[in-house]
């Protein structure tokens, strides 16, 4: 799933961008049991570090109203946006930088508790990945081949486990 070089001046959401795209073009998505990459913010004792390399937004005021626009592609073409009428955003290879043909956005959506339309997520979806959990439940749903989840058998939804617990 190639990046989308029509979204300059995203920092957050080009990775929600891909992971959905590559689920729709039939990617199935693992979790491991404990993480095996992270990034390392320029926090704590590593903020006297990480803070003299540049930042993305430092060219931000070169680039006004860049992000919105791209923002607003991203968030359309992978259906988030429901509210903003198509139009509104740009198309420029979308064949290229688009989705796929396997899944939709909303059975991603669906399984994994996003709501779109009121912009909520269930909360605790760690829960259902950490240790397994994920891996367990959706095992029976492999198909024939062996070759990753048949997703058209997955009639799971996560929801909260821990409803009002943050």
């Amino acid at each position: 799933v190639p990046y989308d070089l029509y979204q300059p001046m995203i920092f957050q959401g080009e990775e929600m961008s891909i992971g959905i795209r590559g689920f729709t073009v039939g990617y199935d998505f693992y979790a491991p049991e404990r993480s095996v990459c992270f990034h390392h913010y320029a926090t704590g004792a590593n903020a006297k570090v990480r803070n003299k390399v540049p930042h993305f937004w430092e060219n931000g005021p070169k680039y006004t109203g860049t992000g919105k626009k791209a923002m607003q592609r991203l968030l359309g073409i992978v259906h988030m946006n429901p509210e903003i009428p198509i139009s509104d955003w740009i198309h420029t290879d979308e064949d290229v930088y688009g989705l796929g043909g396997v899944r939709t956005p909303e059975k991603f959506y669906e399984t994994f508790g996003i709501d779109v339309v009121h912009k909520r997520t269930q909360h605790h979806l760690c829960q259902f990945v950490d240790k397994g959990k994920m891996h367990n439940d959706f095992t029976p749903f492999l198909r024939k081949d062996g070759i990753g989840i048949d997703y058209d058998q997955i009639t799971y939804q996560f929801t909260d486990p821990m409803p009002g617990v943050q």
